[in-house]
Order: structure tokens, then sequence, then C-alpha cells
């Protein structure tokens, strides 16, 4: 009989204890719902541009990552138009290698078949985030992208196994007034935005401030936020070389703020539209080495 009792005081000091360890976990997600903290798993990396003559895609690529002295755990790969398939498409530079978020430009007239047969033609997708379009303001009305983005989002759907797909809107920040109209965050996955200090005639602020909208949009949509072009003109004089880099830096802050997540942040090393490469400036190379190792720990 006191046997008996050994036991069953056991196996209710045992059902005591996994119920401790249940109200335990239940306390700890209360309060990081109470107090929001990005999901790990940030990458850090760069849309490369073309620098040179006597050279190719792979050796820019590595050139750039031995700029930043950092792994490319991102790069942004952009397609100009819609390549018939993958060995067309500048992801087989370096696919496999690193997540990869792809921008790629289909017209509203672009068929459904056609995108199937170019999803369908990447070997690997798990790492490969799409990108229908980037910046579409600058190009079409938001009914018109509604429809292009409505077509990409069911090729990509009826094809599966990438990482993600959604928008990437123009330059963001305080003036983009009407920019989220472009957005679906019903067939989004993500928020994707493009911006520039120089670009916004509001250097003073923070990379937070300057996303503060576009941040609290992908919140309350339940959307992990990411960064798919930040960079610094460094032909632009009017802001100095001390307060870009200050900006450049505060991108080690967003995270905080992406309640869903930064799912990745690509520096423009690139002198189209402007002279953005990262090495112009030793303090830029050692801004993005700070981003670089925040988004790392």
């Amino acid at each position: 009989m006191s046997e008996l009792v050994t036991v069953l005081g056991e196996a209710a000091l045992d059902r005591i204890n996994a119920l401790a360890d249940r109200v335990r976990e239940l306390e700890h997600r209360v309060s990081a719902l109470e107090d929001p903290v990005p999901a790990p798993g940030t990458s850090t990396g760069m849309a490369v541009g073309w620098r040179g003559q006597d050279t190719s895609w792979p050796r820019l690529i590595e050139e750039a990552q031995a700029v930043a002295e950092r792994p490319m755990s991102v790069r942004r790969v952009f397609d100009r138009d819609v390549p018939a398939t993958f060995s067309e498409s500048h992801l087989r530079h370096d696919h496999g290698r690193r997540v990869q978020v792809w921008s790629f430009k289909p017209e509203v007239t672009t068929s459904f078949d056609e995108l199937v047969r170019l999803f369908a033609s990447v070997p690997d997708r798990s790492n490969v985030w799409v990108i229908p379009f980037h910046e579409p303001r600058d190009n079409m009305s938001a009914q018109d992208y509604h429809v292009l983005y409505r077509t990409a989002h069911q090729a990509y759907s009826a094809v599966g196994g990438f990482a993600g797909i959604g928008p990437c809107l123009t330059n963001w920040g305080v003036r983009n007034h009407g920019e989220l109209e472009y957005a679906i965050a019903g067939l989004a996955d993500f928020l994707a935005v493009d911006t520039y200090v120089d670009l916004e005639g509001t250097p003073e602020m923070s990379a937070v401030e300057h996303l503060r909208e576009a941040l609290d949009f992908a919140n309350g949509a339940g959307l992990p936020f990411a960064v798919a072009e930040f960079g610094v003109d460094h032909d632009r004089e009017e802001v100095p070389v001390e307060r870009k880099t200050a900006w450049l830096r505060s991108f080690a802050e967003v995270g905080e703020h992406a309640e869903h997540g930064l799912a990745w942040l690509c520096y423009f090393h690139s002198d189209v539209g402007g002279n953005f490469l990262l090495d112009n400036h030793p303090d830029y190379v050692a801004a993005y080495r700070h981003v670089w190792d925040a988004y790392a720990r």
C-alpha cells in the first residue's frame, strides 16, 4: 500500500512540474506579445551593380563581399523584364549560396502561363523571396499594379516552394504619402521598401523615423518587414558624410520596431541613379559592418 502511495505521489509531482513548465511557457508567450521583439534570422547583404569592363557577375559579387569584410547573407537580384527561364535570370549567378531577393518587371499583360514557366524553372526556391515589379509607383497606377501583382501571385501560388512574395515600395520616407495603396496585405508575405536619405530632404531623421509609417503598416497587417535597397549618394554633398554615416548606422535599430520580424536588408552597392557605392568612404563601410554585426548576434 505504501509503495502505491509513493508511486501515486511521484506521478502527481511529475504532473505538477509539467503544469509549472506549461505556465512558464505561457507567461513567456504573453510577455513576447506585450513587448514584441524581431524574429531571429535577419539577413544583411547588398544589391550589387555592374562595375568595370573586364569582369563578371560572380566576380562582382565576391568583390562587394570583400569590401564589406562580411559574408553577404542576402543579395537583391534584379532582372529588367521577365526572363524566359531561370537560366536567363541573374538568379543563376549565386543561386543556392545565399538568400536571394528577386525583383523582376512583368507587365500588366504578362500571362499567368509565362510566369508559371518562369517560377517552375527555378530549381531550389526555398531561399528566394519574390518581388513582382519593385517601385511600381514610378511606372503605373495602383489599379494597374494590382492586376499585375494578382496574376504574379496566382502563378507563384500555383508553383509554390518560395520563401515569400510581396511588394517593394518606392524610396520610402516621410514624403511618400499614398504609397501604401499599392500593397495588398492579404496577398503578401512581407512588406519591403527602398529608402535613400539623400532623396528625402530630411537627413536629420533616423532610419526608423523615415520608415515609421511603413513599419506601422507591416506591424498592423502581421507582415515581416524588409529593406530591399538602402544607400547614400556620395555625390550629394548637401548631406555631409557624418550625417549619412549616422543614418546608415541607424538601420541597426530597425529590427527592434518590426514586430513580425525583419527579413532582410540590402545595401545598394551601385552607381545606378547616383553614386551609392559602399566603398566611396571608409565610414560608410564601417557603418555597414555595424548593421551587419547587429543582426548577426
